[in-house]
């Protein structure tokens, strides 16, 4: 069995619209849905992120020149962030007013709801990324696997020795490094699939359903945090088997022109959809509709989708029309 998945270099890809689009609808649910570790959250729509990596290392890394521009991270990450953040914090502000604590808070957890973490992420692999092109371009597949894996084991050990805060770790890019190494392995040869690469993600997949089920603390040689699946072991599996499924799907779906359409809406607005979540989802979570519990979730949870979603997309819309 040899099979390789080829990626589209020079422009447009569009199974990374799929991606994206799976990937955020997964946002969603892992951010509504409860009993997650019952549904195996952790194996098939707990990757979100990840996912996004991938791709943002993918987009850096086909480039033959990437140039890391400030103004491009600000309007496209960082304010659309603070525009939907002054909602919810001018709404504490006018509720109980402004104290210390309510900055800390804020601070700490890098900003009001679920995955607020997430553009400071974005915004660190960024700069890593402009940093670590040059020396990619030109080193072998074994050198840099070999050195990427001893950083990022040497990251974990180090965060364990050093007793990272839980909030500074989740705000830290450290958990996603081998994602970078991945992702070119994407850019240099697509997602290949054999003997192998197969036998390298079902460990992996073993690696998840460990620190999933059967976890015991592992210090100092990974730091024991809330993110147990996301660490570089976890990763084999989400860069080979698990995208080289979602691609047997695509490629099933692809020419369903309301498949593409959908997944082409989600993908171009999936950050906004993101931001808007982050707001949604806490405010949804204390209302409560109708006496029946059931009911009352099902009914806020689809509030949630359609809130998001429709906000996103609006989000997106409007604020693409605005230049500077």
């Amino acid at each position: 069995m040899n099979h390789t998945v080829t990626f589209n270099k020079s422009g447009y890809e569009p199974f990374f619209d799929f991606i994206k689009a799976y990937a955020i609808l997964c946002v969603l649910m892992g951010h509504t849905f409860p009993y997650l570790k019952a549904s195996g959250y952790s194996l098939w729509y707990g990757m979100q992120v990840p996912l996004f990596v991938l791709v943002q290392v993918f987009h850096v890394f086909k480039k033959e020149c990437y140039n890391f521009s400030l103004k491009h991270l600000f309007k496209r990450i960082l304010c659309p962030f603070l525009v939907i953040q002054l909602i919810p914090i001018s709404f504490e502000i006018f509720k109980t007013g402004c104290s210390n604590n309510m900055i800390i808070n804020y601070i700490f957890r890098g900003g009001y709801g679920p995955g607020a973490y997430y553009p400071w992420i974005y915004i660190q692999l960024a700069a890593v990324l402009a940093c670590l092109k040059p020396w990619f371009d030109k080193g072998s597949k074994t050198k840099q696997l070999v050195i990427m894996l001893l950083i990022s084991e040497s990251l974990e050990i180090l965060s364990s020795f050093i007793g990272f805060p839980g909030y500074l770790y989740r705000l830290l890019s450290i958990r996603y490094f081998f994602l970078i190494y991945l992702g070119w392995l994407w850019v240099k040869e697509g997602i290949v699939l054999n003997v192998r690469t197969i036998a390298f993600s079902l460990l992996s997949m073993g690696a998840i359903i460990y620190f999933d089920y059967y976890y015991t603390p592992t210090e100092p040689w990974f730091y024991d945090t809330a993110w147990r699946c996301h660490r570089w072991p976890c990763y084999f599996y989400v860069s080979t088997l698990f995208c080289g499924i979602l691609y047997w799907i695509y490629n099933k779906t692809k020419g369903n022109t309301i498949v593409e359409y959908v997944s082409k809406t989600l993908a171009k607005c999936s950050y906004e959809i993101f931001l808007i979540q982050m707001v949604i989802i806490p405010m949804m979570s204390q209302m409560h509709f109708m006496k029946n519990m059931c009911l009352n979730f099902c009914f806020r949870t689809t509030l949630v989708f359609v809130i998001s979603i429709v906000g996103g997309y609006l989000f997106n819309k409007i604020y693409n029309k605005i230049s500077f």
